[in-house]
Order: structure tokens, then sequence, then C-alpha cells
């Protein structure tokens, strides 16, 4: 079968379309906890519910007994690989897992691969390119992380022609078309030299470096990312994630996120962005040792 790519305005546009396409009311979509804050919501926007499967916070945050979590209403598998908020990064033998389900139970899977390009010591891999999945992997990718381009919103998804189809019926009668003068910027990426994001992940490595050794020097548990560029520090040492979130912005002016906001897995832990300069990088640590000690 053949297949194409739809230009969105932004990746979470193209998520949107996919979704509210796929899904009918009651149908289910596995989600893994923690999770990206908008696949819920368009779960449910879609009529649908979302089930999610918790993951292992030892093993980089990757998912546990998928298999368990699959019924008759379950008609897609989101996977987000690197991941926001966990930073974690898909490695073969999980992907594999989740392909072989897919196939087994005639499922779709939505590969959200926006953060590709940012990753450390591993290697991405795209779950579309293993063996069966072409026809049933729906990929959702954006120009907003590897090329800081945020405020244009510019996405695009790639799936098989007849799935497309449905995303047009959505995307025609909505968003009509992405930005013009957006799309010739995003060509410039692709085709311009890819220096830039070297540099740009290189520094962002060093960025995490920082950020994960200064944490678990004052006593906050957070694994080392290997993709993206969010730690997701474990400070139940402190109390939950909402209130030493709260506690920090308030009184270190510290901001972050608390971990509920992605699943309920997330309570005891709250997400830090490392998208800063080391030098503010170091303030927040020096803040969040004297606000918590």
């Amino acid at each position: 079968m053949a297949s194409d790519i739809l230009v969105t305005p932004g990746a979470k546009q193209a998520i949107f379309e996919i979704l509210m396409s796929v899904l009918d009311d009651n149908d289910e979509a596995i989600i893994f906890d923690p999770a990206w804050v908008s696949y819920d919501p368009c779960i449910r926007f879609a009529g649908a519910n979302s089930v999610w499967v918790p993951t292992n916070p030892d093993n980089g945050f990757m998912p546990v007994d998928v298999a368990d979590y699959i019924t008759d209403k379950t008609r897609i598998i989101v996977v987000n690989s690197p991941c926001n908020p966990t930073g974690g990064v898909f490695g073969k033998e999980e992907l594999k897992n989740i392909a072989d389900l897919a196939i087994d139970h005639d499922l779709l899977v939505l590969s959200d691969e926006i953060y590709e390009k940012i990753v450390y010591e591993r290697e991405h891999l795209s779950i579309g390119a293993m063996d069966g999945m072409q026809e049933r992997t729906i990929t959702v990718n954006g120009f907003s992380k590897a090329y800081a381009m945020t405020g244009w919103r510019l996405g695009y998804v790639h799936a098989n022609s007849e799935l497309l189809q449905g995303f047009k019926k959505i995307h025609s009668h909505s968003v009509s078309s992405a930005t013009t003068f957006a799309q010739y910027g995003g060509v410039a990426a692709l085709e311009g030299s890819q220096e830039a994001v070297t540099a740009m992940v290189e520094e962002f490595r060093k960025r995490r470096d920082i950020l994960i050794d200064g944490l678990n020097a004052i006593g906050i548990k957070c694994n080392k990312p290997e993709g993206a560029f969010y730690a997701f520090a474990d400070v139940s040492e402190y109390g939950d994630g909402d209130s030493v979130a709260e506690k920090l912005l308030s009184e270190a002016h510290v901001a972050l996120t608390p971990g509920s906001a992605f699943g309920a897995s997330g309570k005891n832990f709250v997400r830090i962005s490392y998208a800063t300069s080391q030098e503010r990088i170091r303030e927040a640590l020096k803040r969040i040792e004297e606000c918590l000690l």
C-alpha cells in the first residue's frame, strides 16, 4: 500500500487529527505512564478511553507488561521516543515487543518522534522501520525541537495513504494548511547544514550532565535521560511532586512541572527542563538545595 505525508501546523495538530480520525466512541488507546500531557485529552476528545500502562523508572521508564492491557477495544498504541517527560529512549527490544503486539492484535501505532535528533549515547530507532510495521505505523515529527522553530508551528505525519485520507478530512475543515512561509523555513532547515543541530545536542548533553549530577549530589534521585531535554526527578524525600514544585516556585523562584501532570505514576516526581543556559542550571541547583535542605 502506498504511503504519503501530510504537513500540519505543529506536531500537536497532527496527533489531534490522527486520534480524532482513527478512534471511535469507547475505543481504547494505550499510552505509557508518565506520558506527554496532550495524548490523553486528544484521546478523550475522540470519545475514546486512555489505558495507562505503567513504566519502570529503574529501566529508563520503559513500559511493563503491555500485553496485559490490550483488550478487544484497543485500537492504537502511542509510542513517544525520545520521551517527554522522562527522556527515555526505546531500544530495539522494547520496540520489537510493541511491534509484535500490534501485529498480533491488528493495532495501529502512533510513533511520536519529535525529539528524534536529540539523543545521547544511544541511537534513535523508529518502530515504523520494523518488519510488518510499515502499514500500521503513523509517524509524527516536526521542526520545533531539532530546529528551534517552536513558534513556527510546523509538523508532519507519515502514514499509509488510506489512513491519511481520514486525517485530511479533519485537516481541511479545521486548520486548512500550515503557513506557507513556515514550510519554506522547514525546507531550508532540512536542506541546510546540520552542524547547528549537532552543536545544540552536544550543548544539551553538557547541560544534562550538570543538572543530573547536581540533583543526585543534593540527594534528589534522578536517572540520566537518554534523549530530549528533560529530567524526571524523584522528590519523594521532600514531599509529592505538586507540593515540591509549589514550594520551589514560591520560595526559590525555580519553575518546574509537577509529575502528576503526566499521569498517576508521576505523583512523586517533577519534570525539569534543561533547555536553558549552564549558568541558570547551576543557579537553579543552588536555589533548590537551599530551599529543600
